[in-house]
């Protein structure tokens, strides 16, 4: 492109900024939205006729009209609350996974103490998993009739896990509410020694550190719970 080329370019778009040809523009576009607007105006006028003609047109027209509106309103609550649009459902939850421990437990009329697995939360806390473990041991057995080993009905009112004084692992202590048993309740005897010694075991064997279990009622040990 030589130099007069380029000059006639320069001086075309000179021309387009003249007021004269601004002044046109203005007019065209002006021109453009009022035909524009006349034709959805007609177009809005022959929806309404033809709703008021027929009662199926009448109800899509209805029904487009109102899931505009909630879009529409979807939309601002997003604008105003920063949100992205397309974030219409909650997050998936995560689905909590789950772990089988060993479970000890007496066995019918108190003769020993059975194994039997569970499944717990595998992203439970020490304390929690002590508290879950304390009621499945009291809950007995899922394949023996164990319902007379442990009479009692119990409510924790806390549970400390604290280091031992010489060093040597920790010490899991559960402080129990008062237990009350029913007088006609039949009890076997030597089932509270063994729930004891079957509760423990089952904290030893899955709470990592923990050494030994001291059970508490009211922040008393060594207290009775049931046994005769």
């Amino acid at each position: 492109m030589n130099l007069r080329q380029k000059r006639a370019r320069i001086l075309g778009c000179l021309r387009i900024f003249r007021p004269s040809a601004i002044k046109s523009a203005a007019v065209s576009i002006k021109a453009g939205l009022k035909n524009l607007i006349l034709i959805i105006r007609q177009r809005i006028e022959n929806i309404i006729a033809g709703a008021k003609a027929d009662q199926r047109e009448y109800n899509r027209v209805m029904f487009l009209s109102v899931t505009g509106l909630c879009f529409f309103a979807y939309i601002m609550l997003c604008i105003l609350t920063e949100k992205n649009v397309l974030n219409i459902f909650p997050p998936v939850p995560v689905i909590k996974e789950n772990r089988i421990i060993n479970v000890y437990m007496p066995s019918e009329n108190c003769t020993e103490i059975i194994q039997e697995q569970r499944r717990v939360f595998s992203d439970l806390e020490d304390d929690k998993l002590v508290h879950r473990i304390f009621y499945l041991v009291a809950a007995g057995s899922q394949y023996e009739n164990t319902m007379s080993n442990v009479p009692a009905r119990f409510i924790i009112k806390m549970i400390w896990i604290v280091d031992n004084e010489d060093g040597d692992g920790k010490t899991c202590l559960i402080d129990l509410m008062p237990v009350m048993i029913e007088k006609e309740t039949a009890v076997v005897k030597g089932s509270e020694q063994m729930f004891r010694e079957a509760l423990e075991k089952t904290v030893v064997e899955n709470v990592p550190g923990v050494k030994k279990v001291i059970l508490l009622e009211k922040g008393v040990p060594g207290k009775k719970l049931w046994d005769i």
